[in-house]
């Protein structure tokens, strides 16, 4: 899976049903692989949609192989671990703490050649993994949100600043290119 075209796909832990549709209609256009990071929301949306898509997909973690985090992940935790691939730079035993989340974006950013960013207020995590995608000569793609939308303010600032926009798998898979 390391050695294939990979797409991260971040965004909000409270992403809305906007996420998981469009990742409904993005996800069958694509072949690559999905890296997320098992956090709720937009993150497990992208790897469970990635599983029905039958895309392999990659789990990083933000803490040791002996916790899943959120718990309500178990079973999601299980399948990637039989079907997809779980990461994690930490011995097994450590335990999950906020620092730990921005560590493992920048992990995200690191494996992909491109990152999609759902939805996200305008400060937020999902961001702190564009920036690093940005950092890393990554393609940053976002999601086109409503004006009045917090969760879609960050977003649509990524548009502004020069995100490619996505509304169909074709504007990613035109812009994604393997690397080594």
């Amino acid at each position: 899976m390391l050695d294939q075209l990979n797409l991260g796909v971040v965004g909000a832990r409270l992403a809305t049903t906007y996420t998981k549709h469009s990742l409904e209609l993005i996800f069958p256009g694509l072949n690559t692989v999905i890296t997320s990071g098992l956090a709720a929301g937009a993150d497990t949306m992208a790897h469970e949609t990635a599983l029905v898509h039958q895309l392999p997909t990659i789990a990083v973690l933000g803490h040791g192989f002996n916790t899943v985090y959120p718990a309500h992940n178990r079973r999601l935790f299980d399948r990637i671990a039989t079907d997809g691939l779980l990461l994690s730079e930490y011995p097994a035993a450590v335990l999950p703490a906020p620092f730990r989340f921005v560590a493992r974006n920048r992990i995200i950013a690191g494996l992909a050649h491109g990152v999609l960013v759902t939805e996200a207020k305008v400060k937020s995590g999902s961001l702190i993994t564009a920036n690093y995608a940005l950092q890393n000569n990554r393609e940053i793609f976002a999601l086109p949100n409503r004006l009045d939308q917090p969760m879609g303010a960050g977003t649509n600032q990524l548009i502004q600043a020069g995100a490619k926009m996505v509304l169909t798998a074709a504007d990613i898979t035109a812009e994604l290119n393997f690397y080594p």
